[in-house]
């Protein structure tokens, strides 16, 4: 696999982790929640346009 796509993979994640957490508190942050969502829709967006494109490649 990838080693770019492996690093996102990883990163999205911790951000899930992350979510996880902060959902989990007698009182989220709903600002840190909402930024950590929008960075995971990123990372899922990368991971996307990463595997499309390498099945788009010759091997």
């Amino acid at each position: 696999m990838d080693q770019f796509l492996k690093s996102l993979l990883s990163r999205k994640a911790i951000i899930e982790t992350r979510i996880a957490e902060e959902q989990a508190r007698p009182a989220p942050d709903r600002f840190r929640l909402w930024t950590l969502k929008k960075l995971r829709l990123q990372f899922l967006e990368q991971i996307a346009f990463v595997e499309r494109t390498n099945r788009l490649l010759p091997t």
